[in-house]
């Protein structure tokens, strides 16, 4: 027992004095990690080890990343996506860049260089030198331009970069089965598209009431690409729409002094003095009546407009060219604009904001976003309340027969006819091809497979 406990001391004492010979070990300090960037890793090869910098503030740690056949991992290139509430000095400071160097870009954007000026979504990408230097920023500002800053130790160089849009004509058709909305997505157009579209036909149909299952619509338009990928619509060149057993067909078409319109396959111009509605709405809240029970005053009271319910911020245009006679704010309508075109007026109201730049005595054109939809006022929700008004006296803005503007001039020429013509035989072949599909879906699979002449 004696020797077994001599043993056990005696290998107790040669492990301490082991542990106490070894090296003391310290725990490498965290290296601060910045959140935006995404770093360039690369191998450091044996002779590229004379490039990492002779500095004195060089830690430890970083020493030993710049070994032969360790990956360095201090970031080249760092890309931020802009978000929402993101400024340039705070992603300066997050990537440590020099304040002074931010100063010169704002001297920069005084001369409306506009990088200070960013917008969420927007892609920045910062290039450092192996000294860890900023040398480049390249601001993406959309998908066809560009902006990049060279930076030296005394100048900055811009360079501003375009890349080729290339246009391709492109077609949509369906019928509707629930909303004009969702049938276009489904028919393979963008929102934009949609709505451009309904606004050509605003003259002929109100897209709130009138809308039946069923309906027809084609389309003809530009699209545009950039290195393959589409980026957006264009134009609309031609357009056709089937409301009930009412047919309407546009076509864009642009005359020997460059002036814009869309005519009817006869070539006459189908601009109409006002448009029946003065946005995209969702329903009809509330109609022009006599009598109705006020939801806010809780009593009964005369409604001399038309309620459209929208979400908030859905643009609102003007129904017809004119002049802001009033804008401001009034007790029941909150915030609204009237529009004097001559002797009619029409009232915008319950906006939650105006647009930009509309001041009394502006002047604004058909379909100009005017202001933004909301619930100032007497409102018990988003919601735009409109009226028309000839001489002062409100009349239906939904049944009243519409002024009609100058029909302009018959564009039946040889060059009106020469441009129309195949586009009206592409719709012909979309809507042949929209009846040939619906009516392949009513037959069976096992009718589909006969050969010819089988019964």
């Amino acid at each position: 027992m004696k020797s077994f406990l001599t043993g056990f001391f005696t290998v107790i004492a040669l492990a301490a004095l082991i542990i106490w010979l070894l090296p003391e070990h310290e725990t490498p300090p965290e290296k601060e990690s910045i959140e935006l960037s995404f770093p360039e890793q690369r191998e450091i090869l044996p002779d590229e080890t004379a490039l990492i910098p002779d500095d004195e503030d060089v830690t430890e740690d970083v020493a030993a990343e710049a070994l032969p056949g360790v990956i360095e991992s201090k970031p080249l290139l760092v890309i931020h996506q802009v978000r929402a509430g993101d400024t340039l000095l705070e992603i300066f400071n997050k990537l440590g860049i020099d304040k002074a160097l931010y100063q010169q870009f704002i001297l920069l954007d005084k001369k409306k260089q506009r990088l200070a000026r960013l917008r969420p979504g927007q892609m920045l990408h910062f290039q450092f030198s192996i000294e860890n230097n900023l040398v480049e920023i390249i601001h993406n500002i959309d998908s066809t331009r560009s902006t990049s800053y060279l930076i030296s130790d005394d100048d900055i160089q811009i360079n501003k970069h375009q890349k080729e849009v290339q246009v391709k004509i492109e077609t949509a058709h369906g019928t509707i089965a629930s909303s004009l909305f969702s049938d276009g997505i489904r028919a393979g157009m963008t929102e934009k598209l949609i709505i451009n579209m309904a606004k050509l036909f605003n003259w002929d149909i109100d897209f709130g009431r009138e809308l039946k299952k069923g309906d027809y619509f084609g389309v003809i338009y530009e699209a545009n690409y950039v290195d393959g990928q589409r980026i957006g619509t264009g134009n609309i060149l031609a357009a056709e729409f089937i409301n009930g057993k009412k047919k309407h067909r546009v076509i864009r078409y642009v005359d020997s002094r460059d002036k814009v319109d869309y005519l009817d396959p006869q070539g006459r111009s189908r601009r109409q003095q006002f448009i029946r509605t003065p946005l995209s709405f969702t329903r009809i809240s509330s109609k022009f009546t006599g009598k109705r029970w006020h939801p806010v005053l809780r009593r009964w009271r005369s409604h001399k407009g038309v309620d459209y319910a929208a979400p908030k911020g859905t643009p609102v245009w003007a129904t017809a060219d004119g002049t802001v006679s009033i804008i401001g704010r009034q007790r029941g309508y909150g915030k609204v604009i009237y529009l004097k075109h001559g002797k009619y007026t029409t009232v915008y109201g319950h906006l939650s904001a105006f647009k930009r730049g509309m001041t009394k005595g502006r002047r604004v054109r058909q379909n100009e976003v005017i202001g933004y939809v909301g619930s100032t006022g007497l409102a018990t929700g988003p919601h735009l309340h409109y009226e028309f008004r000839i001489n002062g006296k409100h009349v239906n803005p939904l049944s009243h027969r519409l002024p009609i503007a100058d029909a302009g001039s018959r564009k039946s020429d040889k060059k009106f006819r020469s441009y129309a013509d195949p586009l009206l035989k592409t719709l012909d072949q979309l809507k042949d091809e929209t009846m040939h599909e619906a009516s392949t879906e009513t037959v069976s699979g096992e009718t589909l497979n006969k050969t010819p002449g089988e019964t």
